[in-house]
C-alpha cells in the first residue's frame, strides 16, 4: 500500500471515529444544527464565542431539562455562561412546530395569579408584578428586558429570548425604560416553553462552514435570511477552506519531492 493511501485511510478513520463519538455524546441525529438567522449574534460582524449565522452548533439531547438547562437568571448567580452570556442556549420546538435556538431567561411557574420566577432571590435588578417581569442590564447589549405576562397565567415553562433580538428590539416601553424581546411576546412562540418541548442544549461550534449548506438552501429558495450573515464570514470561510486544502495537499507535495530525489 502506498504511503499516500495510508494517509488517506488514517484521515478517513479519524473523521469517522470523531463523528461517531460526537453522535454518541449528542444522543440524537443529526448531532449538529446550522444557524440560519442572526437572532443570537452579538454584532453585525462575525464575533468569536457567539452564535453567528452560518455556524454549525453541536447539540446534546435533553432528557432532564431541570438538570441540563441553566437559565440566564441562574447562570448570573453561579457565573455559568455559554456563547458570551449567562446560561445555556437551547433548541426548542415552538408553538408553530419550528425549531428555535435561543437562550432561556428564567423558568416561570404560578402561585394563583402571581408569577413565580425560578432563581429569583430578591435581586435588585429584577422586578416582578402580576403583569410583567422586568430585568435590568441584560446580556451583551445591557438593555432592560420587559417580559409581558398577559395571557400566560397558569402556563409554566421557560421564557426565552435571542441575544441579538434584545439588542435590536424597537419595541420600547418608555414608562419602564425597557424593551420587549422575549419569544413569547414577539410571535416566535405563544407560551412559555415546557420542559417537554426542549430538544437539546447547544455546546461548541464550527464557525462559517454552515454557510455551504445555507447557500445550497438559498438556491432552492429555502433560506430567506441570507442578508443576516455577519461581515467577514465568507472571507474566513474561504481562508479556512484554503488552509484545509493546503493541509491535505501537503503530503502529496512532500512525497513527490522525495520521489524526484
Amino acid at each position: 500500500m502506498k504511503t499516500i493511501d495510508r494517509i488517506w485511510i488514517i484521515i478517513l478513520v479519524l473523521i469517522l471515529v470523531s463523528f461517531a463519538g460526537v453522535t454518541v455524546y449528542s444522543g440524537m441525529w443529526p448531532p449538529v444544527s446550522v444557524v440560519e438567522s442572526s437572532s443570537m449574534q452579538h454584532s453585525d460582524s462575525w464575533t468569536a464565542g457567539a452564535i453567528n449565522t452560518g455556524d454549525i452548533v453541536f447539540v446534546k439531547k435533553v432528557t432532564d431539562a431541570q438538570t441540563q438547562v441553566t437559565t440566564y437568571l441562574n447562570g448570573s448567580k453561579t457565573g455559568y455562561s455559554t456563547y458570551g452570556e449567562f446560561g445555556s442556549v437551547i433548541l426548542y420546538r415552538s408553538s408553530s412546530g419550528d425549531v428555535v435556538i435561543h437562550r432561556p431567561v428564567f423558568y416561570l411557574t404560578w402561585n394563583g395569579s402571581m408569577p413565580v420566577v425560578s432563581g429569583y432571590d430578591n435581586q435588585s435588578w429584577i422586578e416582578i408584578t402580576s403583569n410583567y417581569v422586568l430585568m435590568k442590564d441584560v446580556g451583551y447589549s445591557h438593555r432592560n428586558l420587559l417580559i409581558i405576562l398577559t395571557g400566560m397565567v397558569g402556563e409554566s415553562g421557560y421564557i426565552t429570548v435571542g441575544d441579538h433580538n434584545l439588542a435590536l428590539s424597537y419595541n420600547y416601553n418608555e414608562t419602564l425604560n425597557a424593551y420587549v424581546a422575549a419569544d413569547q411576546n414577539t410571535g416566535i412562540t405563544n407560551a412559555p416553553v415546557p420542559s417537554s418541548h426542549v430538544i437539546a442544549v447547544a455546546y461548541g461550534e464550527i464557525p462559517w462552514f454552515g454557510l455551504i449548506k445555507l447557500n445550497i438552501m438559498r438556491a432552492y429558495g429555502e433560506w430567506p435570511y441570507y442578508n443576516d450573515v455577519p461581515q467577514n464570514s465568507y472571507l474566513y470561510l474561504g481562508i479556512s477552506m484554503l488552509a484545509i486544502i493546503g493541509t491535505i495537499a501537503a503530503p502529496y507535495a512532500y512525497l513527490r519531492s522525495r520521489r524526484r530525489k
